[in-house]
């Protein structure tokens, strides 16, 4: 029996939707098939089981318009574990909702959050500490994870690595999708190459991460 896909038929290769990939070198768009998401999905079931989620459990995720192809396989991932998403706008002028699911319903996880989401809870004279208190999870994107962690907080970090995304957990362990991607370094900056039959093949792309990697494809952050 074929596993069970989460995006469609198992190994569907025909394009789903199309992203926009973002690194400080190049913003372009890229194809998404049904096989991808469905790896994606898979991927990021087990972050989130890494995270604390399951059955009944809350999800906050964040994202915007331009990154649906990013989130849309992580909302899949949460629905799989036969939890709830609570979807907010990566936006500035949106962070009032991002603080009102946190207040008002039991989240698990505020996934995705910004440095937009957290200039937007300032613009609107929130605490962003009291606001994200009620969260059990935090996880973070870059230099949000930072700003949230000089608040005290101990959030998860997502690394945007172009057209995937690395975590690091708060005790340090980094974690990305071995069966798909292959991470190394060059000059200082993470490089990432797919490694499956993606609709848009990666070979190498500069992701404009600054880190490392070890022996055993273990990246740090520098």
């Amino acid at each position: 029996m074929a596993a069970r896909s989460l995006a469609g038929i198992p190994g569907n290769t025909d394009i789903m939707i199309v992203g926009c990939l973002r690194t400080p070198h190049l913003v372009t768009e890229y194809p998404v098939s049904y096989r991808d998401v469905d790896a994606d999905a898979r991927f990021g079931a087990a972050m989130f089981g890494k995270m604390g989620v399951v059955p009944g459990s809350m999800v906050m995720c964040t994202s915007g318009s331009s990154e649906y192809a990013h989130f849309w396989p992580y909302q899949l991932a949460v629905e799989s574990l036969e939890a709830c998403v609570a979807i907010g706008e990566n936006f500035i002028f949106d962070a009032g909702r991002a603080e009102m699911f946190m207040r008002r319903f039991p989240i698990k996880v505020a996934f995705g959050i910004s440095d937009a989401i957290l200039d937007g809870m300032a613009a609107l004279n929130l605490d962003t500490r009291k606001a994200f208190a009620p969260a059990e999870m935090i996880c973070a994107r870059d230099g949000a994870a930072d700003r949230l962690a000089a608040l005290g907080f101990a959030p998860w970090r997502m690394v945007s690595l172009g057209i995937a995304f690395g975590f690091v957990s708060p005790e340090g362990e980094t974690f990305y999708d071995r069966d798909e991607w292959l991470i190394e370094e060059a000059n200082g900056e993470l490089l990432i190459t797919a490694l499956q039959n993606r609709a848009s093949p990666v070979v190498r792309l500069r992701t404009g991460v600054k880190g490392s990697v070890s022996a055993s494809h273990d990246f740090t952050l520098h």
